[in-house]
């Protein structure tokens, strides 16, 4: 009898779950309309997109010549077309697949939140969302800034001297691929290109590459303009000084719905007053973000509680953004993990700009204000050009998603893929209409909890061939601690097997699967 029970309870459990997905597949057919008859062929490929992303799996190939995200191509949705899409989320969501309609209504509805951005530059400087501004000169991995969707970015900090660190690698979550930059050491034996997808080496050809959930890298002029599915954007520089390369690295992102912003930049809230507070223990000095200039008498006062509230940043700080051999986006070197990048008793000595002589104070003071800076960027412009020769980088203007030209008719579709876009003839490009199949899902359709990353098999050790850049099979990312190797030691291919007796349980994640290099578009680099 208890097995009868149970079982007319799976069935009557697998029929309500066939009839609400009947029930989500019928309304969805409206967003479906809306959407094509606006445009028949860019809008198809927007309700596939969003229904993808929504179910987080791949998004189709573009078949229009734009190389737009899915959120940038909503926001060239006419007003009415919006609303009438939000209407339609709102009727649905609590009837069946209340999670889905959810995620529809947060894409659509996103256009109409003003974004809000904060840094990380120089030997860091670090300016928050709300427009904290301070100095982190620390070393290790942390979160810069995370949400509770899948949006994360994680920095490497590593030192140049007793005193100063930099930015040296970068790792992130956009929307559910992991891409990471790493123009000094490289995880693999791959040393032309800064760039990993997924694991993957990538060479850019063409300025702009595809991410399978629907993101795109787009590269030029030393900076990577990295641009998540649902809008949020992160702006790359590569710079050389201080005998490494570093990134100076801007995030714009959407506070207005409930995202729990966590990170390095601050929770987004709106208040600045709350950016350093340190989880159960919101106690910390007064905050004095960088020294004045003029009086002696008032720069040696500042400077001594300066040098305080530093050591604060660096130590009590900093160790709730640490992230962990589970939640680390980043990829390593055999035998490393973030444990060979930490270290918790930096810097040995903190340095301010009140240190400086006043000649070196007024001379970087000079370079920088002919650059325009002024305010908190201005003392951190002195602070990096006095100590490590390190050039003034003004803040950066980070592209406008709606600023993307007005949409032109097309009859037929265009193949815009990372394998190229159009075919050459002698008449000029000619757009491609013999459409290819869709990509598949690449990686797992399970949402990761905050950077947990996949197990994966020790037997691939090495790169395996496959069509267009692609592979479902992963390989193992070591998870345990190992002696850090000697810097610069990237001449061997991955290949870490899992500790014996190791009886951890695979947790959710986004892809960390290693496919051949590949040069985008399309040519396989062997190697």
């Amino acid at each position: 009898m208890k097995n009868k029970l149970l079982f007319g309870i799976l069935v009557g459990s697998i029929m309500q779950f066939n009839a609400q997905t009947s029930d989500f597949n019928s309304a969805y057919k409206q967003v479906t309309t809306e959407l094509t008859s606006w445009d028949p062929i860019r809008g198809e490929w927007l309700s596939k997109s969003i229904l993808a992303m929504a179910k987080q799996e791949a998004v189709p190939e573009r078949n229009f010549p734009e190389d737009l995200t899915p959120f940038e191509l909503v926001n060239k949705l006419p007003d009415a077309k919006r609303s009438s899409i939000l209407k339609i989320t709102q009727d649905n969501a609590p009837v069946s697949n209340q999670r889905e309609w959810n995620a529809i209504a947060r894409i659509v509805n996103r256009p109409d939140c003003k974004p809000v951005s904060g840094r990380s530059y120089g030997d860091p400087h670090l300016s928050s969302f709300d427009g904290a501004t301070y100095s982190f000169q620390t070393v290790g991995e942390f979160v810069l800034a995370k949400s509770d969707g899948d949006f994360e970015i994680q920095t490497r900090q590593q030192a140049v001297s007793e005193d100063f660190s930099l930015n040296t690698a970068a790792a992130m979550n956009v929307g559910g691929d992991r891409v990471g930059i790493y123009p000094n050491e490289k995880p693999d034996n791959f040393s032309q290109s800064a760039l990993r997808v997924n694991g993957q080496p990538v060479v850019l050809q063409r300025n702009v590459y595809f991410l399978p959930k629907g993101g795109t890298v787009e590269y030029s002029s030393n900076v990577y303009t990295v641009t998540w599915p649902t809008g949020e954007v992160a702006r790359i520089q590569t710079s050389n000084g201080a005998a490494r390369n570093f990134l100076n690295i801007t995030v714009q992102v959407f506070p207005c719905q409930s995202s729990n912003f966590y990170g390095l930049m601050g929770n987004a809230n709106g208040s600045a007053n709350d950016d350093f507070d340190v989880r159960g223990n919101g106690a910390r000095p007064q905050y004095m973000a960088f020294s004045s200039f003029g009086n002696p008498q008032m720069q040696q006062a500042t400077n001594q509680m300066e040098k305080e509230y530093l050591a604060f940043l660096a130590r009590d700080y900093a160790r709730q953004f640490r992230i962990t051999e589970n939640t680390s986006l980043f990829d390593y070197t055999p035998g490393s993990s973030t444990i060979s990048y930490t270290d918790e008793s930096y810097p040995r000595v903190h340095r301010t700009v009140a240190d400086l002589s006043p000649m070196q104070q007024t001379n970087a003071r000079n370079r920088c204000q002919e650059m325009g800076l002024q305010g908190a960027e201005l003392n951190a412009c002195i602070f990096d050009n006095a100590y490590l020769n390190i050039a003034p980088a003004p803040r950066p203007v980070i592209k406008n998603p709606t600023q993307t030209g007005d949409l032109g008719r097309i009859d037929r579709p265009v193949i815009n893929n990372n394998q190229g876009k159009f075919e050459e003839r002698e008449t000029g490009r000619v757009p491609i209409d013999s459409p290819r199949p869709q990509p598949q899902s690449i990686g797992k359709d399970t949402k990761p909890s905050r950077g947990e990353v996949d197990r994966l098999p020790a037997d691939n050790n090495r790169t395996n061939p496959v069509q267009n850049g692609r592979n479902e099979r992963p390989i193992d990312k070591p998870q345990t601690s190992f002696p850090a190797p000697s810097r610069g030691d990237v001449s061997k291919p991955i290949s870490v097997p899992k500790p014996a007796g190791s009886n951890e349980v695979k947790p959710p994640s986004i892809n960390r699967s290693l496919p051949p290099p590949i040069s985008s578009p399309g040519r396989i680099i062997k190697g």
